[in-house]
């Protein structure tokens, strides 16, 4: 057996495919492609397809991770080819090699959002001392936190009608920060709600500032 590290971008309307249906999807492309995965034993076998930082619904990912377990060897330009050619649209696969890191080393993750304008407005709001925010508990209540400290690297271009913002903000299993809580906060600052931005999961990264592979 063997284990396998798969990257991949998803794209276009794929961003509208949840993390529970990602996993369907890809299962069924890897059993398209032939793939010669390793099932788990027991009375309800499943092949072993785990993804170690889920990406928010409706979010693009440039740099998205699947490990798989293989039953039989098979080179990765060979897994690359068949498995690329089985994706669904939205789904690009880029590359297969042996995983480096665990799951458990991701710390941090840089998004990059876009929205029309506004481009001063955002960064008189990110020099705020504090930046207040509410989130939901995993108990259903809500908290009132300080997003300032999250807020790892920041930058922001402005484009034709447009604004870029790319944030590098904490992912970890004990500490993730969604950029829609900041952009959330943002929209308490202006003191109106404001559309959705277009948002692009970049990379993660481990604590030492390397990319998860």
């Amino acid at each position: 057996m063997r284990n396998v590290r798969i990257r991949f971008s998803k794209t276009g309307r794929a961003r509208y495919i949840s993390h529970l249906d990602l996993s369907r999807v890809m299962q069924r492309s890897l059993r398209r492609a032939g793939i010669p995965l390793w099932y788990t034993e027991g009375f309800n076998r499943h092949p072993y397809v785990t993804f170690a930082a889920p990406l928010s619904l409706g979010f693009e990912g440039l740099q998205e991770t699947m490990d798989i377990r293989l039953e039989q060897e098979m080179a990765d330009e060979e897994l690359v080819c068949r498995l690329r050619e089985a994706s669904p649209e939205g789904i690009t696969i880029l590359s297969a090699a042996d995983a480096v890191h665990k799951p458990g080393e991701i710390a941090s993750a840089r998004y990059r959002l876009i929205f029309p304008g506004e481009r001063e407005t955002m960064r008189h709001f990110l020099d705020q001392e504090t930046i207040p925010a509410e989130k939901k508990t995993k108990k259903g209540t809500m908290k009132t936190l300080d997003l300032k400290p999250a807020l790892l690297e920041r930058e922001i271009k402005e484009l034709p009608g447009q604004t870029e913002l790319t944030l590098l903000l904490p992912c970890s299993s004990s500490d993730t920060v969604n950029p829609l809580l900041i952009w959330g906060a943002y929209g308490r600052f202006i003191g109106r709600e404001i559309p959705s931005p277009q948002v692009t999961r970049m990379d993660v990264y481990t604590a030492d500032g390397k990319p998860f592979c």
